[in-house]
């Protein structure tokens, strides 16, 4: 379950939305780079009403109450039943850009779960699938955007690390999923795991462990960690 992301620049993505949409608004401006970023964080979000804006990382349907009822992450099966995210399916749908994503690995010897950070083999930006909705937040006496990750079955290659991976699109794929008029099938053929050959991975040091963390150093490899003979990250 990607409940641990990364994005630290997005102007490439902001250039790419650029030539395949056009203009657009952007809220977010000059990005704040987080590299360590937990659920109730910001992250951008790329709607599909043409708007680059921060958005609460954990959806919050529009008539809930409490914060506690967010979700960080809808499963891509079963998305457009269930009631606190098929509206945002049907209406709301975004793009997430994020430089990575964390997962963690239980060591079978030493018991102990060691982070790994995933990225991109080509070093690109990933482009997560997305659904937001607009919540009042009566504490701060205003509207908010929240938004939550698509999940569906992972690659083999993800598979080592967790039994589910985000829905990642292809800069192709970006219109069909942000078109108003796609249809349930043709949005339900986005909804697959990205290809092993496009995905790695590598350990990173302890200091993500901790959400207050948010440094360069969250991000680079532990070269003391040793894969196993035979293991291929």
């Amino acid at each position: 379950m990607p409940g641990r992301l990364s994005i630290f620049d997005d102007l490439a993505f902001k250039q790419d939305i650029a030539k395949k949409f056009g203009p657009f608004r952007d809220t977010v401006g000059l990005l704040n780079k987080r590299y360590n970023i937990a659920p109730t964080l910001n992250i951008p979000i790329y709607t599909n009403a043409k708007v680059y804006a921060y958005a609460h990382f954990g959806l919050i349907p529009s008539w809930a109450s409490q914060r506690s009822s967010m979700q960080i992450n809808a499963r891509s099966e079963t998305v457009f039943e269930k009631s606190s995210f098929k509206e945002a399916y049907k209406q709301r749908r975004c793009l997430i850009p994020l430089n990575g994503y964390f997962e963690w690995k239980k060591d079978a010897v030493s018991k102990t779960s060691k982070a790994h950070f995933i990225v991109s083999t080509s070093g690109d930006y990933f482009t997560f699938a997305g659904i937001y909705e607009s919540w009042y937040d009566n504490a701060l006496q205003k509207s908010i955007l929240t938004c939550a990750l698509l999940t569906t079955e992972p690659n083999e290659k993800i598979a080592k690390l967790h039994d589910r991976m985000p829905v990642i699109l292809e800069s192709n794929q970006w219109e069909l999923w942000l078109n108003p008029r796609s249809s349930y099938s043709e949005l339900n053929s986005l909804l697959i795991a990205l290809p092993s050959d496009k995905i790695r991975y590598f350990p990173v040091s302890e200091l993500v462990n901790s959400v207050k963390n948010n440094s360069i150093e969250c991000i680079i490899e532990d070269l003391e960690v040793k894969p196993r003979q035979g293991t291929l990250f």
